[in-house]
């Protein structure tokens, strides 16, 4: 119970980072790719944000805009950069692990990647940087979401026997 508490509190986490992030410019994917950049990198840590315009050309803040440049391209870094160091500059803010806040869409990822034919479950797991038994986990957890997924909306049986 304690994990699944803890897990809910790392996705609510990640949640509030991406919806800071979105608007204007800035669509709700590109705020989602930047916010998995970051916990990727920053993944476990606290990290100081530095304050917008009197520190922003510091290491800090080459490295902030770095990550999310890698993830969604320098103009939406720039602007996705702004908005995090306005919100949470000059305090240490926690960047959950990726694995951690984002376990339900990299369950669905895994199950997607792999078919048994590609990429094997172990190059999978070295990627994400989990063990080969926790990625097979995923991938039946994956499983079980897109099946689930469907259920409400198949249609129900027709009665044959009716006229």
């Amino acid at each position: 119970m304690a994990k699944r508490k803890r897990r809910n509190r790392t996705s609510e986490l990640a949640e509030d980072l991406i919806a800071s992030c979105a608007g204007g410019k800035i669509t709700r994917q590109e705020s989602l790719r930047a916010v998995r950049a970051l916990c990727r990198h920053f993944g476990g840590l606290m990290t100081y944000i530095p304050v917008w315009g009197k520190e922003s050309e510091g290491e800090s803040a080459r490295a902030l805009r770095g990550v999310v440049a890698d993830a969604v391209g320098d103009g939406a870094a720039e602007e996705i950069a702004g908005k995090i160091m306005r919100l949470y500059g000059g305090a240490q803010v926690y960047f959950p692990m990726e694995r951690n806040a984002f376990a339900k869409t990299i369950a669905l990822e895994i199950y997607e990647r792999y078919d048994g034919n590609g990429a094997t479950m172990n190059d999978i797991a070295r990627e994400y940087g989990i063990s080969g038994s926790h990625a097979y986990r995923l991938w039946r957890e994956g499983r079980r979401e897109k099946t689930e997924a469907w259920l409400p909306f198949m249609e129900p049986a027709k009665d044959n026997n009716r006229g």
